[in-house]
């Protein structure tokens, strides 16, 4: 369907006030910060053309945003706001021997090789806009996508980023296993083709070219060929840091096909997860990341965002707080936007509070689906209390909110050799007819064992009526 513009001053959010009070969120922090007032009104005025011009989203990050988990839900509650521009871009994961989204399943026939951006530069597999490539010698290979939900596409645009030389094999695109009947536009990046369905699968075929020697790929991205809405590309890879985005070597020609308004650098967790401290190269890296952008797309707005709590060999990560100082001073000094995501997900020594309330999973590093949906509709609810404070005050020079001190429990965790005991929360319910534990235990994501500790059950026999304490 059309995308319609739709005004965005809307009432200040408070979906975050509804969240358990355990996970201590801080909705005071639930904003993109800025510190002058030109980047202020440069983000207020991309969503101000919506309606007469699409706002493109480009998100990177690691693990998390490759599966799509956050961005999924922000995708999802932007395009409901401000129209559905098209899904963004995909990669066959499968491939290169990773995870897909949550979004699509992968498969391909054939032997391929791969590399990823946390693997560095490789002289014959050139990285692009995704993270990933893959290539194959093989004419007879395909790459197949599955979505787990129709992508609803009318009037759209599917371009297959490859590279189309003349030592490129030639490919056929299958949408739904129906052929399509050749690109309408053919360049050196790869092919367009347009399509006027729904998306439920995509198939790329290969076949011989007399001076074809390989194919590589670099992505598929669906967009509607309307001219406004929201399209946001989500383009993780799992165990990168923020030097992974140096590496994308194609970026420079595969950047003006995407045509992004907003880039978000949400990296850091493997940048100090596993020695617990800031890198001394990372300055430089940001700092050139930074002008790469800004050489490749003058007018893009970049946001710099930081990690969450992490725990990790039952030691809490520390330089989670140096990281997000980092990136706070880094935005102030390179006008960037920043997303305080550390102080707005609760601070030191909450990851674990996530993980007994079955929003964090156990290593205390990656939330859980429900987790994520929290992060991501945060992540929108963010932008949206930003853009009103600018429609409330286009004069507004500043907008941030003082970092968090953590002093006090920094002391305490050094105190204690680093080991806090994680707190035990508990809830109360109600037992209605026909419940189990089992039943229990999987809607509020515990265990049985652990609701017959708390409540000294000596079997898994419960009675209507009765309350109990859930972990």
């Amino acid at each position: 369907m059309k995308c319609f513009y739709l005004a965005w001053v809307f009432p200040f959010l408070t979906w975050s006030q509804s969240l358990p009070l355990a996970l201590n969120i801080d909705s005071s922090y639930a904003l993109i910060q800025a510190y002058d007032n030109a980047t202020l009104l440069r983000l207020k005025a991309q969503f101000d053309k919506v309606g007469s011009d699409k706002l493109v989203f480009l998100h990177y990050g690691g693990s998390h945003i490759q599966a799509e988990n956050p961005t999924s839900v922000a995708r999802k509650k932007f395009q409901e706001r401000f129209g559905n521009a098209g899904y963004g871009l995909m990669f066959n994961y499968a491939a290169a021997n990773s995870y897909s989204s949550i979004n699509y399943a992968t498969r391909f026939t054939g032997k391929w090789e791969y590399n990823k951006s946390y693997q560095g530069r490789k002289e014959n597999l050139p990285l692009g806009i995704c993270g990933m490539v893959v290539e194959t010698m093989d004419t007879n290979a395909t790459l197949i996508f599955s979505m787990k939900s129709p992508i609803a596409c009318t009037n759209s645009e599917l371009m297959i980023l490859f590279e189309n030389d003349s030592l490129s094999h030639g490919m056929d695109l299958f949408v739904n296993g129906v052929p399509i009947m050749g690109p309408y536009r053919s360049s050196l990046e790869g092919y367009r083709f347009k399509f006027n369905d729904s998306i439920r699968s995509l198939e790329l075929r290969l076949h011989s070219k007399p001076t074809g020697k390989r194919f590589r790929f670099y992505g598929i991205c669906a967009e509607s060929e309307y001219n406004s809405g929201i399209v946001y590309h989500s383009v993780g890879v799992g165990a990168a840091a923020f030097r992974s985005i140096l590496t994308l070597e194609k970026l420079p020609v595969q950047v003006p096909l995407i045509k992004p308004d907003i880039v978000l650098l949400d990296f850091g967790t493997n940048d100090i997860l596993y020695h617990n401290r800031i890198e001394p190269t990372l300055e430089k890296e940001v700092n050139q990341a930074i002008e790469w952008w800004r050489s490749m797309c003058p007018d893009i707005l970049i946001v710099l965002t930081s990690t969450q709590d992490l725990f990790y060999k039952n030691h809490p990560i520390t330089a989670g707080i140096q990281f997000r100082n980092f990136m706070d001073s880094m935005a102030r000094s390179k006008e960037c936007l920043f997303w305080n995501w550390y102080d707005l997900s609760g601070g030191i020594n909450t990851i674990r509070d996530w993980a007994s309330l079955g929003f964090a999973k156990t290593d205390h590093v990656h939330l859980t689906q429900e987790g994520y949906r929290i992060k991501g509709s945060l992540l929108y609810e963010s932008f949206i209390n930003t853009l009103n404070r600018i429609q409330d005050n286009p004069d507004l020079q500043e907008l941030s909110v003082p970092l968090k001190a953590y002093g006090g429990a920094i002391e305490v965790s050094k105190a204690q050799n680093a080991v806090i005991p994680p707190k035990v929360i508990t809830r109360k319910y109600k037992v209605k007819s026909g419940d189990t534990l089992s039943e229990i235990a999987e809607k509020f994501h515990t265990t049985i064992k652990k609701i017959k500790a708390v409540n000294h059950l000596t079997s898994d026999r419960i009675q209507v009526g009765q309350t109990l304490k859930i972990p």
